[in-house]
């Protein structure tokens, strides 16, 4: 309890043996134009002494920790991120790590998760345009990326975390749930919000990254809800966790159609497969064996299991077709 108050109350406004060198100038610049547009800062220029001091994140010539994470063009935070084949952490299909400050890794994180999710399309009511639905709502993924990093304690050696898995996406911040209310307490009450790192979220404020204060979680659980998308949270004395649930097409039917629950999962394999084909329509079977690490005869094998699970087809020549993942 003594270190969490230290920290609360001395943390941000600690030097941090960074200077106004240290400022990452493209982050500068799209923070203040986007503070600027907004109205949510007067126009002063973009002179990063000026402007850190006008944030309250320089002492002398140090920049605070604060404004170490938002703004250092040294990577102060690591955020590794990965997809799995199923809902355990046994096959990956993709791993990343990359290292930034606060606003680089707010885009990076959001963007592998809009990139790796399931989208669905329809044709428009005018019959001529697509529409294009992502199974879980954009705008409650980039709140929660925000949220992990505006609450998290960055003095800590934890990493931040973005899992994806078969049956649902985790988004993993360093720091318990800065509350003594439930994260679900927001979302149905108007409750105060308790700023763990007070000068980080009044900067993403101001850039409207975090649109009011205490209304983040009752947003993703609204938007959540409308869209049929359970959320749920792990947390723990070092890290909080927030989940969003999303349909596993690993578990099948009885007539071979994904997401029944009476024929048991698919193999982490065929999982593996089915994944990479519906990034790669065109993809080889020695191109998939050499992914995944195995003989093409075993991939031809567990290819022959989705076919005759109806999960995948074959359309066209062996040669030059393509695939099909139903």
């Amino acid at each position: 309890m003594m270190i969490a108050q230290e920290y609360e109350e001395n943390w941000e406004n600690k030097s941090s043996g960074e200077t106004i060198n240290d400022v990452n100038e493209s982050t500068l610049n799209n923070f203040y134009k986007n503070a600027t547009d907004c109205g949510r800062l007067p126009e002063m220029g973009t002179e990063a002494d000026i402007l850190m001091q006008k944030l309250g994140l320089l002492n002398g010539e140090y920049l605070t920790n604060a404004g170490k994470m938002l703004f250092s063009k040294n990577h102060p935070i690591t955020l590794k991120m990965a997809v799995f084949a199923t809902e355990h952490k046994n096959t990956f299909l993709d791993i990343s790590r990359v290292e930034g400050n606060i606003f680089e890794l707010i885009n990076e994180a959001t963007s592998y998760i809009i990139k790796n999710i399931r989208w669905s399309s329809r044709i428009s009511d005018d019959g001529i345009h697509r529409v294009e639905t992502p199974e879980i709502p954009i705008d409650a993924i980039r709140e929660a990326v925000i949220n992990s990093f505006a609450h998290a304690r960055d003095d800590s050696s934890v990493q931040h975390e973005i899992d994806i898995y078969s049956n649902r996406i985790s988004i993993m911040n360093p720091g318990s749930f800065a509350n003594d209310f439930r994260p679900e307490d927001f979302a149905t009450r108007d409750l105060h919000s308790f700023l763990r790192n007070e000068l980080i979220s009044k900067t993403l404020y101001l850039c409207k990254d975090v649109e009011t204060f205490g209304s983040g979680l009752r947003k993703i659980y609204t938007l959540c809800q409308d869209s049929g998308v359970k959320v749920s949270y792990i947390n723990s004395e070092n890290d909080f966790t927030i989940e969003f649930s999303r349909i596993d097409r690993n578990i099948m039917s009885e007539d071979g159609m994904i997401n029944g629950m009476i024929n048991g999962t698919i193999s982490d394999l065929e999982s593996e497969i089915l994944e990479i084909l519906r990034k790669d329509e065109d993809i080889t079977v020695p191109e998939m064996a050499e992914i995944c690490k195995i003989s093409s005869r075993t991939i031809s094998r567990a290819i022959a299991a989705l076919k005759s699970k109806k999960l995948i087809e074959r359309v066209g020549s062996n040669k030059a077709g393509s695939w099909k993942v139903k």
